[in-house]
């Protein structure tokens, strides 16, 4: 009727011990679940909260952090420091970005200029 230790082990991807283990606790408590998921401190931003907090950081993509959190704060969620904010926002994958110094024209843009001048020289000269 049922399944040895082992042929369950191998059709569900688990070690033996796992199975045996569980199979114990299930003779002798009756419990088939772990509850331990259920422990430590609840998350105090849910996600909903995080949907908010990507459309205001959306809308505003240059605002500081305390500025983010006090637009959060505005709102009817529950009000939350700026490291939780900053956390959350890093969780979420937003990373900060500050813009760069580009040169227009480097060394290597520079030397080929007077070929590009001189051919386009010949070119406008050539219809004329």
């Amino acid at each position: 009727m049922g399944l040895s230790i082992s042929e369950v082990a191998m059709k569900f991807g688990f070690s033996r011990t796992i199975i045996s283990r569980v199979y114990r606790e299930y003779r002798e408590s009756g419990k088939t679940s772990n509850l331990r998921h259920r422990c430590g401190r609840k998350k105090i931003m849910q996600e909903r909260h995080q949907r908010r907090l990507t459309r205001i950081i959306k809308r505003d993509k240059r605002a500081t952090l305390p500025q983010i959190a006090a637009d959060f704060n505005a709102g009817p969620s529950t009000s939350v420091g700026v490291r939780t904010i900053q956390r959350n926002i890093i969780d979420m994958g937003f990373r900060s970005r500050r813009a760069t110094r580009v040169p227009l024209m480097n060394a290597r843009c520079w030397a080929g200029v007077p070929v590009f001048l001189a051919l386009q020289c010949m070119c406008f000269t050539h219809f004329y």
